[in-house]
Formats: C-alpha cells, structure tokens, sequence
C-alpha cells in the first residue's frame, strides 16, 4: 500500500493513489493500426480496443471508487444528473467504439482516443469523417475526470459536453444533428434495452452524452514508478529521474503549472497559458479580429466548436470562449500522468517528442505580446533537459510500462537526430527574443 507523504511542504499525489492489483508492464505488441485488422482512419480495429481495454480495467468497470482515490474527492468530481451506474458505464463503453455514432459509419470516440496509442490517435491533429483533417492535437481521455473544463480551450464545461460536441462536428463524426446520431442506433435492440436501463428512456443525444461521459469516468491510469517513490520507495525511479524530480520543483520551474499534489493528481492547475507555441506562426491581433466579428453573429457551442476545430481562429486559444484579450493564445494545462505515451505535444501536436517539449520551455517560449509573464528562460544544461524527460516518463501509469519503455526509446533516437526547438543562446539569454527578430532571423 502506498503511503502518503509531504515533499516540498505538500501532500503529494501518492495520498489519493493506490495499487490496482494488475500486472507490470503493458499488453503484447499489436499490430500497427494501419495494417491488416486495422479501423479506418489508421485507428486500431474496435474489438482489439476493447480487449485492450479489458486486460486493464477488467471486462465490466465498476461504478464504485477508484482504488487509491480518496471517495470524498471522487464524490466531488461526479455530477449529479449524471451519477456513475454500472449500466450507464457498460452503455457508455459500448458507444465509444462504435462508429456508427458518426455520419458516414468510420469514426468512434476510440477512432481519435485509440486505446493502442494512450487514448490519443497519435497525430499532429486528428482526421474526420470523409479524411477531413482538423486543427487540434485529440487529448488523452485518461483521466480527463480529474479537469474542470474539458478541450485545449475549455469550451466544454463537462465530460458530457466533450462528449456530444465532436459527434455534430462537421469534420469530427459529422452529424446533422443529435437526432441523428440518436437515430443511427436507435433501430438495436440492444441500444433500446440498455438506454431504459441506465436511464428509463429511449434511446436520445443527451444520454449518448452522459453515458460515454460515465465511461469516461472509469479511466483512471494514475499509478506510476512515480509514486511509488513518492511513497518512499527511492529505487522506484531511477538516479536521472530524481535528478529531474529535483528540477521539476526547482530550477525546471514546471510547478508553477503542474502540481502534483492530492488535489491536482494528475499534475494541472487547470487554467489557460500562452506559452508561445502558436506565435512562430500567427497575428494574434488580426486572428482576434475575425473571431469578434463571427462571434458577435453566432456565439453557440456549435461555433464554437466550428472555429476551434475548422478555422485558424483555433490558434487564439481561449480566446475564442472568453473574448478576454488576456486569454489570447492561451491553451490548457494538460496533465503530465502518462506524458510519455502520448505524443505528440501541444495543442497543434507541433513538438514530437519530451526532449522538444522541454527545449521549448527552456529558452523562454516564443515571445509575443500575450506571453505569460511566468515564461522565461531557464537555462537548463544538455544533462538537465535529459533527467528532465527522464522524470516525466516516470509518471506514465504501470499497465503501459512496456509501451512507456518503447516511446521513450523512439523518443530518444528522434532527438537525437533533430531537436527543433533547442536555442541553448536564448536559453542563456546569450541573445534575447528581440535581437533575432529585429535581425530578420525570426
């Protein structure tokens, strides 16, 4: 049993975690999704999700508690319209890998949130129906329970949300409506008698929300190497790791985004940062523009999602939700639980790899006039990049050790051979932002 401890004056997330009695290590090695077996749009064939899945969580997921989780703090997190039942789970299960919730029968939730590849699809941003190609990085569904706002831009307040937008999403799932997708599995037997039984009605696009939601919920991956040593177990992680445990809390500065404590396990503060990602490439000012006046005509969820997702307003960030100049560029804290298995990064999916990741923090971001004022550089030496990355793999759960091994490695060799974001003069500040720009060198 781990127990809790203090570190750096707080309780870390050791105290809401537990052992969930499951073998080390992650399943055999599949198949790549694009060979034969596979699901369109280069996902990984449904049914070897779903087994998968079940190697992990068990064939039936429980609606009680997750093991670990302190059950004032899980109650908390649980909306009450929407109470976890072992027949909405089951139902909710059933829904996220079945493409005919989408127009053209070829994506499911699990199309884009691949069991095979951490609950993401691995690419830089993610292909639709009728291979239509939108403008954001699929997030990870583990342990999307534990955030407050779900999307890079927070536009869904819940998982709910989350859950019912990208199937009326024109280059998502791509229905006209919820009537439709309530409709393309409304003749099933087996729909009709598991939607009265989680929920005493027919089967309609609300439930199909609050059950996929209630699934959701059961994809807690949030016991690491990590915590075993933050339960005072020093030969969990190894001597890099800790070194890079070090520099997460100290110089590395990654806390003051990315607690990890017992009520943020999964290490975000959950709020909204320009980190200079979408400036190499964008005018904040004139981006701003476009939305007000689209926005001032249609402000709907379905707009919203239509901007995110269709446009290049998507590169304002937050924005796009508050129209506060101060949310310009800004995009969520993601989590750092099982960083390692879910490339690539970024919003815009534009940084392969940790090891850029890091590089693009340490030299201070991208300057532009709606930087946070928490960005600067860092100066953090080739070693300390590398003890840093090598931490961050240790907070990926132990159900995909072996895939956590296998994408460091990839991982490694790719920075190896190309470090894009690596400026070690700006990390110093050798040379400041502005130089490079008034040169014409950016």
């Amino acid at each position: 049993m781990v127990r809790p401890c203090l570190l750096g004056g707080a309780l870390t997330a050791a105290a809401l975690l537990g052992r969930h009695g499951v073998a080390l290590g992650g399943p055999p090695e599949t198949t790549p999704a694009s060979d034969a077996g596979g699901a369109s749009h280069g996902a990984l064939a449904m049914d070897r999700q779903e087994a998968m899945l079940a190697g992990w969580l068990g064939a039936s997921p429980t609606a009680g508690v997750p093991p670990g989780v302190a059950p004032s703090f899980w109650r908390w997190l649980l909306p009450p319209d929407n109470q976890p039942g072992e027949a909405r789970i089951a139902l909710g299960r059933k829904l996220y890998f079945d493409p005919r919730l989408s127009r053209d029968g070829t994506v499911a939730c699990a199309t884009c949130h691949d069991t095979s590849r951490g609950f993401t699809d691995r690419r830089s941003t993610s292909e639709g129906i009728r291979d239509q190609v939108g403008k954001r990085n699929a997030p990870t569904t583990l342990n999307a329970v534990f955030f407050s706002s779900q999307f890079w831009d927070g536009r869904a307040a819940s998982l709910e949300d989350q859950a019912t937008l990208p199937i009326v999403n024109p280059i998502e799932m791509g229905q006209p409506d919820g009537n439709a997708a309530a409709a393309a599995i409304s003749g099933d037997a087996e729909y009709r008698k598991a939607f009265q039984s989680a929920y005493g009605r027919p089967v309609n696009y609300q439930d199909i929300g609050r059950a996929i939601a209630s699934f959701e919920r059961t994809l807690v991956f949030v016991d690491a190497p990590f915590d075993r040593f933050a339960g005072g177990d020093a030969s969990a992680i190894s001597d890099e790791a800790r070194a890079g445990w070090a520099l997460f809390n100290g110089k590395a500065r990654c806390t003051a985004c990315h607690q990890l404590s017992a009520s943020s396990p999964v290490g975000t503060d959950g709020r909204f940062h320009n980190v200079g990602v979408s400036a190499r490439h964008q005018d904040f000012e004139k981006l701003a523009r476009r939305a007000v006046e689209v926005l001032t005509k249609d402000s709907s969820k379905e707009e919203l999602d239509r901007l995110a997702l269709e446009t290049d307003v998507s590169e304002l960030g937050r924005f796009v939700v508050t129209r506060n100049p101060s949310d310009i560029g800004a995009f969520k804290t993601s989590q750092v639980r099982n960083v390692g298995i879910t490339a690539p990064y970024m919003h815009d999916g534009s940084m392969a790899t940790l090891w850029d990741v890091v590089d693009h923090y340490n030299k201070g971001g991208e300057a532009n006039p709606y930087l946070d004022g928490g960005i600067e550089p860092l100066n953090l030496s080739e070693s300390e990049v590398n003890e840093l990355v090598a931490f961050l793999f240790t907070l990926t759960d132990d159900r995909f050790a072996d895939s956590n091994k296998a994408e460091m490695e990839r991982q490694r060799q790719l920075a190896a051979q190309r470090r894009p974001f690596r400026d070690d003069d700006e990390a110093s500040r050798k040379v400041l932002p502005f130089e490079r720009r008034a040169t014409g060198q950016r």
